[in-house]
């Protein structure tokens, strides 16, 4: 094999990869990716940790066809300092690589590349197309809710709830969980021809962490097909397969409350300034912020037991009778900050209710379910 790539394409194939070359996985083989020669002027690159597996092309100009097994994270350290000029990769005997670049030339260890799993997949799943940059903002809008208990698989990852609507158009949703707080987001897309009624799959942590970082640097759009036990996900010249959590995701549309007796409307600017003030005496064990809600202001404070009290006021359109709450300060202030729309409503029944956080906006199809905590 023996190829030349310009520097920036070949950065950015690797880098792709970092999250899923395992660089403590006792089959050492999982800390290599597998570079392929394809025609006369292009490469693959393959990787997985037997949970995901990645699959991304670019450029190269191919002077001998062929395939070889590198150190994922030592040819992404190497290629990373290196100026931008283009990079010459020539596998010699014995499985070793020979990589030159400018002034610069590397000779590095590599594996047989029939020691590398065997990974065959099809290109013809049954899926849709959405908008890259759509399925970027519904994931940075629920994704932070996951769970990181590894006992709880089924919380651990964002539940996909799609659904064919009465009038033909289809409901992406994306949910997501940790027990102690829930976030979703809904669009309608037009135009979409779904190969099914409706169907749920939960993508664990590391296929949402990926797939994020794909889309990072692409544009268009993003086709996601459903394979055998397998979600995919295709974009620019990136084809990324997930394992699928083979459990069931509780039924989250019975958590969210629909009755309220009191609804507050803040500034989300306001509310974040807010909470940022008071968050120095926030006592670290409990995270808890109180929230005391009189007609047109709310009070936000924390308080510590070494250290101290501290409060801040701000406007609230509000003309109920007071109350007083607590939350999470980084549940609250992880929402807050996902939202868009300039104000967010607050809608709870009482103290000891869960509370329902809504944009104003409604075209931004987002809510969040926060349980109050008890106060400090």
């Amino acid at each position: 094999m023996n190829f030349t790539v310009q520097r920036d394409e070949f950065a950015r194939l690797l880098s792709r990869a970092q999250g899923i070359v395992e660089k403590k996985s006792t089959i050492a083989v999982l800390s290599h990716l597998l570079l392929e020669t394809v025609g006369d002027d292009e490469i693959k690159l393959t990787c997985t940790d037997y949970d995901v597996v990645l699959m991304d092309r670019c450029p190269a100009q191919v002077v001998k066809e062929g395939r070889a097994v590198i150190s994922g994270k030592t040819l992404f350290d190497i290629v990373k300092v290196l100026p931008n000029v283009d990079i010459s990769v020539q596998k010699k005997d014995g499985e070793r690589i020979l990589v030159e670049a400018g002034k610069s030339k590397y000779n590095l260890s590599g594996f047989d590349p029939d020691d590398f799993p065997r990974i065959e997949k099809g290109e013809s799943e049954p899926g849709f197309s959405i908008p890259v940059a759509a399925f970027k903002k519904m994931l940075a809008k629920t994704a932070f809710c996951m769970s990181n208990e590894e006992a709880r698989m089924n919380l651990n990852g964002v539940y996909f709830d799609i659904r064919k609507d009465d009038d033909e158009k289809v409901s992406f949703a994306c949910v997501a969980t940790d027990g102690h707080r829930l976030a979703k987001v809904e669009h309608s897309f037009e135009g979409i021809e779904l190969p099914f009624e409706n169907r749920g799959i939960i993508v664990h942590r590391k296929g949402i962490t990926e797939v994020k970082k794909i889309c990072d640097t692409e544009g268009g759009e993003i086709f996601i097909g459903f394979g055998s036990g397998e979600i995919v996900f295709r974009v620019g010249n990136a084809s990324l397969f997930v394992r699928e959590i083979d459990e069931e995701y509780p039924d989250y549309e019975s958590v969210i409350p629909v009755d309220f007796t009191r609804t507050v409307v803040v500034e989300v600017r306001e509310l974040l300034e807010g909470m940022r003030r008071i968050m120095p005496l926030t006592d670290p064990n409990a995270l808890t912020v109180k929230m005391e809600v009189r007609p047109e202001t709310m009070i936000l404070s924390s308080a510590n037991a070494q250290t101290g009290f501290g409060e801040t006021s701000l406007y609230a359109d509000y003309d109920g009778d007071a109350f007083v709450v607590g939350f999470n300060q980084r549940y609250l202030q992880d929402s807050a900050a996902a939202i868009e729309s300039q104000q967010l409503s607050l809608k709870m029944s009482d103290a000891d209710s869960p509370c329902l956080a809504e944009p104003s906006d409604p075209e931004e199809g987002a809510l969040y379910v926060l349980m109050p905590v008890e106060e400090p």
